[in-house]
């Protein structure tokens, strides 16, 4: 049970039959709602309405190994490639390029921390997102700094400092979700996307302070 109250069951999808079954667009035959194909009649079936780690047949954690992300998107996406349907007609077609859009969507999101931590909590209805209390004067005198710096090491080393503060973040991510706490979750959350923010500033100053590059 989480800090919200609910569990971190997700709810059944609208319309499934016996099994969590639907029905083929071609055949009518029972087709499993992650299925790409109809098990009977081999047609590319219309993306059903999945979370991203239900359509990647991951397990609804946040701390995931990208490197198991990255193969369950390409062995599905491979499946998918346009040429294997040029003869099947333009509604498999259409329905081969819509999943693989929803493969693309669903590894886009969880891929990155920030942004599967926030779709995690919206799977688990944990409410808003708050910014941590704390972090406010830890913000703030990273913004000052930087704002202070005037050379590319100056740049580097508070860039440096504000990845090292991340990667406890996520740490700290990975922990919550662990045991349930979705409001920590939420509150590092919001620290962690502050963060982002100052780590995206130095990025943007150190390609300002970067040394011009020779003429060939």
């Amino acid at each position: 049970m989480t800090e919200s109250g609910k569990g971190t069951g997700g709810p059944r999808i609208a319309g499934t039959i016996d099994g969590d079954l639907q029905p083929c667009w071609l055949c009518g035959r029972s087709v499993g709602i992650r299925a790409l194909f109809c098990h009977g009649c081999g047609a590319v079936q219309p993306p059903r309405d999945l979370d991203h780690f239900t359509r990647l047949g991951l397990e609804r954690r946040f701390d995931i190994d990208p490197e198991h992300l990255a193969r369950q998107h390409a062995g599905l996406s491979r499946a998918l490639t346009p040429e294997r349907f040029v003869a099947r007609g333009v509604r498999q077609q259409s329905n081969a390029a819509a999943q693989a859009r929803a493969l693309d969507e669903a590894q886009t999101v969880l891929r990155d921390p920030v942004r599967r931590a926030r779709y995690l909590l919206t799977l688990l209805e944990a409410g808003p997102v708050e910014n941590d209390p704390g972090s406010g004067p830890e913000v703030a005198e990273l913004r000052r700094r930087l704002d202070a710096a005037t050379d590319a090491i100056a740049i580097d080393r508070i860039a440096h400092e504000v990845a090292h503060r991340i990667e406890g973040c996520i740490r700290e991510l990975a922990h919550a979700f662990r045991v349930g706490l979705t409001g920590t979750a939420a509150r590092v959350l919001g620290r962690l996307e502050e963060l982002e923010a100052v780590a995206a500033d130095a990025r943007a100053r150190r390609t300002r302070h970067a040394p011009p590059v020779p003429p060939a």
